[in-house]
């Protein structure tokens, strides 16, 4: 699960829930959250209370389908989309967003979907 920094956890669960469509999951006071979507887990820890990163770091979601509906959802949300949804050359469709504290999160999806193993 990767951790993000933010300088405000309660402010970082509503920008995560409302923004963004991750539901809290845990809390631990004012000073660490996980949000979870689609699979997806995140921990939010405040600034002062972690070795994470400063403000500005980034993560990567991969997701199994569904992310032009997530990225049309996001810029109907008004959501900092950094990265406009595109094809890669290395097989992946991705954007990428930033939250209030200035994390970069990337979302992505292969191209072709693993065929049977």
């Amino acid at each position: 699960m990767p951790s993000i920094r933010v300088e405000d956890v309660p402010r970082a669960i509503e920008f995560y829930h409302d923004s963004l469509g991750f539901a809290p999951v845990f809390r631990n006071g004012v000073t660490f959250a996980i949000v979870r979507r689609d699979g997806i887990e995140l921990g939010l820890m405040k600034a002062a209370y972690t070795e994470c990163k400063p403000g500005g770091s980034a993560c990567y979601c991969k997701l199994s389908q569904g992310i032009d509906t997530l990225y049309a959802g996001y810029q109907q949300r008004g959501v900092t989309i950094l990265h406009p949804l595109r094809d890669e050359s290395y097989g992946m469709r991705e954007f990428m967003i930033a939250d209030p504290d200035g994390n970069t999160i990337n979302f992505g999806q292969p191209l072709h979907p693993a065929g049977p193993d």
